[in-house]
């Protein structure tokens, strides 16, 4: 499962109903790809495929200086997503991938990143393969009335 993260993904207790959600996430992704929970090789087989970018032709390893606090995080956050939809914009699939993070030190090395840099996630890139039924899958969306709030 590669070297460990920098940062936590995910709390180490994550709370309901966000459990619940990546759970059921990680259940429903694995069914549409006919990965039974009981097949773990499979399962991890998929999961490989992170680190060979889902065999897009460009991977992107975006990271963020050791220094910078939780509003940089998210301003890197929002770049990764411009990135996505500029690319979507050209008629090219994107996939962000915190993976990569479980390989920092090796990444690290490899691309001579200087030592003030963590990496914080790849990006897959490239066009979809609409005959791939992961590529048809769509995970399910809590209804904004959940988590949103409009004021008037």
């Amino acid at each position: 499962m590669g070297e460990g993260t920098e940062y936590k993904i995910y709390p180490d207790t994550l709370a309901e109903p966000y459990r619940t959600r990546r759970f059921k996430n990680g259940e429903d992704l694995y069914r549409a790809l006919e990965i039974p929970r009981e097949d773990k090789a499979r399962r991890l087989g998929q999961f490989a495929k992170n680190f060979e970018f889902f065999g897009a032709p460009v991977g992107l390893i975006f990271t963020i200086d050791r220094q910078m606090e939780p509003g940089q995080w998210a301003d890197l956050g929002m770049y990764m997503q411009s990135v996505m939809l500029l690319a979507q914009e050209r008629g090219l699939s994107t996939c962000p991938q915190e993976s990569w993070a479980l390989w920092h030190k090796t990444i690290q090395e490899f691309v001579q990143l200087p030592a003030n840099l963590m990496v914080f996630a790849g990006m897959a890139l490239g066009y979809a393969d609409t005959s791939d039924p992961i590529n048809l899958w769509r995970s399910d969306r809590a209804p904004a009335s959940e988590f949103l709030t409009v004021l008037a």
